[in-house]
């Protein structure tokens, strides 16, 4: 008659708890602020609600399209006051089924809209640990290095009398090969022996 018949209301699904449960458990693992906490118990409820409304509506849609179909049925076959009746029904069904289908359709656009914030906060959430853990990282490979080629340079240099290490070539190895060379604290070269 006006299409309402062909919609398929089980189109209108319920939705996950969340896109990746593991990130949910790597996130409460770490002591949130309250506010935050409460954000996301807020939208974990606001989730449940939706899914109730959309269970609720598909019933519903369901209800008012038998009675809807009982009303077309008295009006093909009563007598002029049971078809009178019969197409204010009718009329009401449909208004109803309308407002269910519509209903609908905000719900799950608000269901989907849910659905898109968590996965880009949890994609966040993960590019900010992700870049954090490059970093220290980065940060451990630096000083592994840093400590490997102190130990290298204090092993191939030797001891003066003054307790410092100095390359065993006197500094004049190839650029960045050692630390430089500096003089003794009363400003005498400490690259000539004896001196």
């Amino acid at each position: 008659m006006d299409g309402l018949e062909k919609i398929d209301v089980s189109l209108f699904g319920l939705f996950a708890l969340a896109p990746d449960q593991g990130l949910a458990d790597e996130a409460d693992a770490v002591l949130l602020e309250l506010k935050s906490a409460d954000a996301e118990a807020g939208t974990e409820d606001l989730r449940l609600l939706l899914n109730e409304m959309t269970r609720e509506m598909r019933a519903q849609f369901l209800a008012f399209r038998a009675l809807r179909a009982e009303a077309e049925r008295q009006a093909a076959e009563g007598d002029e006051a049971a078809q009178k009746l019969a197409r204010a029904d009718l009329k009401a069904a449909t208004d109803a089924m309308s407002l269910i289908v519509r209903t609908l359709e905000k719900v799950d656009s608000l269901q989907r809209q849910l659905s898109r914030d968590r996965a880009e906060e949890a994609e966040g959430r993960a590019e900010e640990t992700g870049f954090e853990e490059a970093l220290r990282d980065v940060r451990q490979l630096i000083e592994a290095r840093a400590t490997e080629l102190f130990r290298r340079w204090q092993m191939d240099g030797k001891q003066d009398d003054d307790g410092a290490f100095r390359p065993v070539d006197g500094g004049h190895g190839a650029a960045g090969a050692g630390p430089p060379v500096a003089g003794r604290p009363d400003g005498t070269d400490v690259s000539k022996n004896g001196a």
